[in-house]
């Protein structure tokens, strides 16, 4: 038996798309890829009974009204349709305790899932000097550090006090609500990583550990495996409740 993982899906008005390095990274770590549309609200109840885990993906950004903010000059496009499903899917999932790894925007989700806001621009929001976080190489390249918070889970997965990532997103977290924890920073202050305290497993990332895969990169193979590792004792705990 193998976990079966939801990875929720970008849409534009001709299509539903997902980057194929998501599915190669569940199906790498021993799971089951299931591509997730939007338009499936009414139905998330039956939807997250069948998941073992979800991985909320990245994408364009989330509609500034979800957290009582008017759209700023610079806000980017967005897709409330997209916004909806995903913030049922993490709700949901949240009751049931299954793991969730949001991923860049789906790290944003998370946030605003548990109540927290969002910086709509952090190139015109932010006052400190600013990385350049969304970077010119090839997704699968590393751009800057992340600086990683003792005694995390994503500590005791990155075995170090810093690694490289990847980054390629202009929103970031603002005000993160307990009982997440910032796990990760980059040298600039911008929250890179959060996870839950309560949950088994509910962890963010700005960056795309899915893309840094494709070039051997070690701590994002390691978190896939503990993440799936999570996904495997939930699907095991469920079967002989």
């Amino acid at each position: 038996m193998k976990p079966i993982i939801g990875i929720t899906s970008n849409i534009d008005s001709t299509a539903h798309k997902l980057q194929n390095t998501y599915i190669q990274a569940v199906i790498t770590g021993g799971g089951i890829p299931f591509i997730i549309p939007t338009g499936v609200e009414s139905d998330v109840r039956q939807i997250t009974k069948l998941l073992d885990g979800l991985i909320i993906s990245g994408g364009g950004d989330m509609n500034p009204h979800l957290f009582n903010e008017e759209p700023l000059p610079r806000l980017g496009n967005v897709t409330p349709e997209r916004d909806k499903i995903e913030l049922k899917l993490a709700k949901h999932m949240l009751t049931l305790d299954k793991p969730i790894l949001g991923i860049c925007r789906g790290h944003q989700v998370l946030n605003v899932a548990f109540g927290g806001t969002l910086f709509q621009d952090i190139d015109s929001q932010c006052t400190n000097p600013i990385l350049q976080h969304n970077q010119k190489a090839k997704r699968e390249y590393q751009s800057h550090t992340v600086h990683i918070v003792k005694g995390t889970i994503l500590e005791s997965i990155a075995a170090s006090d810093k690694i490289m990532v990847n980054s390629f997103h202009h929103q970031a977290l603002k005000d993160v609500p307990s009982p997440l924890v910032v796990s990760g920073r980059a040298s600039d202050g911008i929250v890179e990583a959060v996870e839950s305290t309560v949950h088994h497993f509910v962890v963010g990332v700005q960056w795309h550990p899915e893309a840094l895969m494709q070039n051997a990169d070690q701590v994002s193979k390691r978190l896939f495996e503990a993440y799936m590792k999570a996904c495997m004792e939930r699907m095991i705990a469920v079967e002989y409740h």
